[in-house]
């Protein structure tokens, strides 16, 4: 990031580093009236693009499966079992979920505004 943000690190681990980032945030910094420090629109804005970084790792990753498990289902010398199927259809639930998540946070960043948010309620 161009303003060398501290919180902004190991993007390899973006799906790690977004969580802990949002362990360390307080509880009610998603109500409107709360200020944001610096420090804290730093971590928000570093969750932020460790979210998008985790979604287009979970979405070339099911592209990727999706293509295994064609080319898998052509292949004529070894078939697929039906257990590996369902198995692969619960992680495939389970991502979308997840990507629904990262959606709803990166939304409820955008929402709150967060570089305005910083000076708290205006009297």
């Amino acid at each position: 990031m161009s303003d060398q943000n501290v919180h902004h690190e190991n993007i390899e681990r973006a799906s790690y580093e977004f969580g802990r980032l949002l362990r360390a945030l307080p509880d009610a910094l998603d109500l409107p009236s709360t200020a944001i420090t610096e420090d804290q629109r730093k971590q928000l804005t570093a969750a932020d693009c460790h979210a998008a970084e985790y979604t287009n790792t979970l979405l070339n990753g099911l592209e990727s499966m999706g293509r295994v498990i064609y080319s898998a289902s052509l292949n004529t010398r070894q078939t697929l079992e039906l257990r590996d199927v369902a198995q692969v259809g619960i992680l495939v639930t389970e991502l979308a979920v997840q990507l629904q998540f990262l959606d709803e946070f990166r939304s409820a960043v955008a929402g709150r505004n967060i570089f305005t948010a910083m000076k708290g309620p205006r009297a």
